[in-house]
């Protein structure tokens, strides 16, 4: 059996409920991806979490002509892991949007993931998090562009408009990725 990944893309305080850029329903996300967390754990799935670390003055800011309001600046409160997420010692956590210009939607953009992935011998990866139609998105196709089994985990994912869901599902599928729940994805480790 192939070894596996669970990369958990950006479940951080400004990206749920009460944050900066919140994305819709994801108090309802945290108690089952943590529950798929631990079981991944148990079935000897490396665990890999993504964060936005953003500086100060990122591109991607309203408050210097970007898009997006201030957010998951690095090293606040905002850009922690939101509870009862925590990563242990010994799982991966990637940083992405570090350089000042670019999206950094990608857990894979200028981050050395595909790298870490590698060295552990991952072939298969599941992705869940937030926002479906960005990072989860964007880290799904640089997933399968850099030659990994991709699985997106559909009811672990949370997107900023939830309309958007089945179209970026689609897409996704499309450019080779596969989707189904977190038990049937767990019950193929």
């Amino acid at each position: 059996m192939a070894k596996a990944a669970l990369i958990v893309v950006d479940v951080q305080r400004d990206f749920c409920e009460g944050g900066a850029l919140a994305a819709a329903d994801t108090l309802s996300l945290l108690s089952p991806l943590q529950k798929t967390i631990e079981a991944a754990r148990r079935a000897k799935a490396a665990i890999v979490y993504t964060k936005d670390w953003h500086p100060q003055e990122h591109s991607s800011f309203e408050t210097i002509g970007g898009p997006w309001p201030v957010h998951c600046v690095a090293d606040t409160p905002g850009a922690e892991l939101m509870p009862p997420l925590h990563a242990r010692p010994e799982e991966v956590v990637i940083h992405k949007g570090v350089p000042v210009a670019g999206p950094g939607y990608s857990g894979f953009e200028s981050t050395g993931l595909q790298n870490r992935l590698q060295e552990l011998q991952i072939e298969r990866l599941g992705v869940v998090g937030i926002a479906t139609e960005y990072c989860v998105r964007a880290t799904a196709l640089d997933g399968l562009q850099h030659g990994f089994e991709v699985t997106v985990l559909t009811d672990l994912i949370r997107a900023v408009q939830p309309k958007e869901t089945g179209k970026v599902l689609a897409e996704l599928q499309k450019a080779g990725a596969k989707t189904t729940t977190s038990a049937d994805w767990l019950g193929s480790l």
